[in-house]
């Protein structure tokens, strides 16, 4: 059963669709895309990227960057949520505060439909939902195992007090057919006297695993069970209580 809390960690979730098109990339796409959601979406920018390409050289490796393809990118008033696009790729970004998960599907469903009535894509090529976390505790001298059951571990012939971390992890399941990468570490914290832990849970299917475009849908909705799994089983009943003030529902 979800959890209701009174200090939510999550700082952004986003669902990315990355897609087969049925014709060559029209850069008509993202205009017509904002034609139809400026309403919800007034503010409007373009995100240039930059690629790196790392190539083996004699005795070194070499980096070389190029720019990559850019996105457009049309916000709410207050920036709280964008919408992406770009040449076969949709992603819809909801960041504080987050609203629900009935509500952040539905902004999901509805821009999916949008994109798919103009740019007509084939196929799914790709997609991934994901919710990053940042818990900051307010003492520096905690056990971890207190508050996290998401841990590294060293031998016992280390010393535990362990500074800094960083722990990646990939689980396939099945229901939906997918992955679960969990990404876990420490972070730079807001307050002197703090600590603070990013958890980054990213579900993802890619290729022939990738489900029928009508049902993207009911694959986003058991990613996000999993996605929740996840995350209420990384923490102790302390931090649901005592970090994130989980109350009743």
């Amino acid at each position: 059963m979800p959890r209701r809390y009174k200090k939510p960690p999550i700082i952004e979730a986003l669902c990315e669709f990355r897609f087969e098109g049925s014709q060559p990339w029209d850069w008509t796409v993202p205009g017509l895309v904002y034609e139809k959601i400026r309403e919800q979406f007034p503010k409007k920018r373009q995100e240039n990227i930059l690629e790196i390409a790392i190539q083996p050289g004699q005795d070194k490796i070499l980096q070389q960057m190029k720019a990559g393809v850019p996105k457009m990118q049309f916000l709410r008033d207050d920036e709280s949520a964008l919408i992406q696009v770009g040449p076969d790729l949709l992603a819809i970004n909801q960041l504080r505060p987050y609203p629900s998960w009935l509500t952040f599907k539905l902004m999901i469903l509805e821009n999916m439909r949008v994109y798919r009535e103009i740019a007509e894509p084939k196929t799914l090529k790709r997609i991934g939902l994901r919710y990053i976390n940042r818990i900051e505790i307010p003492n520096e001298k905690i056990q971890l195992d207190e508050y996290f059951q998401t841990l590294p571990q060293v031998p016992r012939s280390i010393p535990q007090d362990l500074q800094s971390f960083l722990l990646q992890i990939e689980v396939p399941y099945n229901d939906p057919s997918g992955r679960l990468r969990l990404i876990f570490g420490t972070a730079p914290a807001e307050t002197s006297g703090n600590l603070a832990f990013m958890l980054d849970l990213d579900f993802y299917v890619f290729a022939d695993g990738s489900p029928p475009i009508d049902m993207a849908g009911e694959w986003i909705d058991r990613a996000h069970t999993r996605v929740e799994e996840a995350f209420d089983a990384s923490f102790t009943e302390k931090t649901h209580k005592e970090i994130f003030g989980e109350e009743p529902l």
